[in-house]
């Protein structure tokens, strides 16, 4: 009998276990979802003024929602690997934490965005793209020579000369107008740093509303042109 009552009571004990570990489970992993969806967009990325010409010229671009589908892809669809849960979560934090530092503690305004776009295959993940693009490599709807160039990446695959899908697909993910809006932010040539401060304030009006809080320099800027109208 009292076998049988320790054998009843292990089990009650080990379903009450097993009852409270879900729910200490669930209420751990609901608010990692919720932080985890909270910050993989364009709204959350947006925050950090450094990522301003990343994410208004995403906008132009068929991933942000324009497409005939109305698919939107999220930031971290593209630049966070997808080949497995734990790789994920590890590479979002560590990137958090880095661009945390560097946002509140360094200098972004010194990044040289121009440079780092040449460094696109380290940051743009191959299973990003084709979490979303899954039969782009067998699909018999492709043009000729686009099966050509993908039977091409997929003889290179695992070899020293393998190619990223940004080696062909470069301005993927914003619309080819990435370069005009780094050069609004930090023009190239210095003789067009006037001009293309009048085009980021444009840009900016337009994406943020004419409500957006100016930089120093932006208000120095209007307050130069409108005097310059009025004829002070």
């Amino acid at each position: 009998m009292d076998g049988g009552n320790t054998m009843k009571i292990s089990k009650k004990v080990l379903a009450a276990i097993i009852l409270v570990s879900g729910i200490i489970g669930f209420l751990v992993v609901l608010p990692v979802h919720y932080a985890l969806e909270e910050t993989s967009g364009d709204k959350f990325c947006v925050v950090c003024h450094e990522m301003d010409p990343m994410v208004m010229s995403y906008q132009h671009d068929v991933h942000s929602g324009k497409g005939a589908t109305g698919t939107k892809a999220k930031c971290v669809d593209c630049h966070i690997p997808h080949d497995n849960l734990a790789k994920y979560v590890l590479t979002k934090a560590k990137n958090g934490i880095v661009e945390g530092y560097v946002h509140f503690f360094g200098d972004p305004d010194s990044i040289d965005w121009h440079k780092n776009r040449k460094n696109r295959e380290s940051y743009v993940f191959d299973n990003g793209c084709m979490s979303c693009h899954t039969d782009i490599l067998t699909t018999t709807a492709s043009s000729q020579q686009a099966k050509k160039m993908h039977a091409h990446y997929t003889k290179l695959l695992n070899t020293d000369k393998e190619i990223k899908c940004v080696s062909c697909h470069t301005t993927t993910g914003h619309g080819g107008q990435m370069r005009n809006y780094l050069e609004y932010y930090k023009p190239t040539l210095k003789i067009y740093e006037n001009k293309m401060l009048g085009e980021r304030i444009k840009a900016k009006q337009e994406f943020f509303g004419k409500d957006y809080e100016l930089s120093k320099e932006e208000r120095e800027y209007l307050e130069k042109n409108t005097n310059k109208k009025s004829g002070h």
